[in-house]
């Protein structure tokens, strides 16, 4: 991969951790700390109460959420400063461990890791949710920017299984209308996908590159200025 590539692989990286929040050690005050502590208590609660099987997936989306928002604060400041930054970030980090919810670090990015089993078992429960597609995304996305380092097209540990998981789940999400899919990054990484299948040999090439080739299209049209869509060009040369 050159150089270029792998800048703007980095780049859609660090997006896709920050998307419109501010610095951790900015946000994080101690009325913020003690909210996200409280919030996650209540529906720890709220989940051992033995609830029927839809309410508990609707914690347990919220669960994941919480802890994907807090998660990409704590990475804003891995990224820029290589260590959690701030008194109250320092006591989250520290409480979240205590009440059983401790946010592990991937050794091979340095980065804190989705807890992704909780938008897997929200789906489980209530595959027909109103917030079922955005489990799905967040599931997707999260996936995605834990498996590599700065080349997307070498993931970690990704089974063939997973690929196709995630290939399925991100083709299901393309008619979605949630306000909270971000439709240039569901494209961007569906189509890292589709580049990593027809890498590994995995389906029919000529099928998914005619479906990469669509998406690509369609960003054109849609976010003709995207950064994610140079990257996925510059990978596919």
């Amino acid at each position: 991969m050159n150089r270029l590539v792998r800048y703007l692989s980095t780049c859609c990286l660090v997006a896709g951790f920050v998307g419109g929040s501010a610095h951790a050690h900015d946000s994080i005050n101690a009325e913020a700390r003690k909210n996200y502590i409280t919030k996650i208590q209540e529906l720890q609660v709220a989940a051992a109460a033995g609830s029927a099987a839809l309410v508990r997936a609707k914690i347990l989306y919220q669960m994941g959420v919480t802890l994907d928002e807090i998660r990409d604060l704590f990475n804003q400041d891995m990224i820029s400063h290589g260590i959690v930054k701030g008194l109250e970030t320092s006591l989250l980090l520290n409480e979240l461990t205590r009440i059983g919810s401790k946010l592990e670090v991937s050794p091979k990015t340095g980065l804190y890791l989705s807890q992704l089993q909780h938008y897997r078992e929200s789906i489980r429960l209530d595959p027909r949710a109103p917030y079922i597609d955005h489990a799905h995304y967040m599931l997707l996305k999260s996936h995605f920017y834990d498996s590599f380092s700065d080349n997307p097209l070498a993931p970690f540990s990704q089974t063939k299984e997973t690929l196709a998981e995630m290939i399925g789940i991100g083709e299901g999400l393309m008619k979605s209308k949630h306000p909270k899919i971000n439709g240039e990054e569901l494209r961007f990484i569906l189509g890292i996908h589709y580049l990593q299948a027809i890498k590994q040999q995995q389906g029919d090439k000529e099928d998914t590159l005619k479906k990469l080739k669509k998406l690509v299209q369609e960003m054109h049209k849609d976010y003709p200025q995207s950064l994610k869509l140079l990257t996925l060009e510059s990978l596919m040369s």
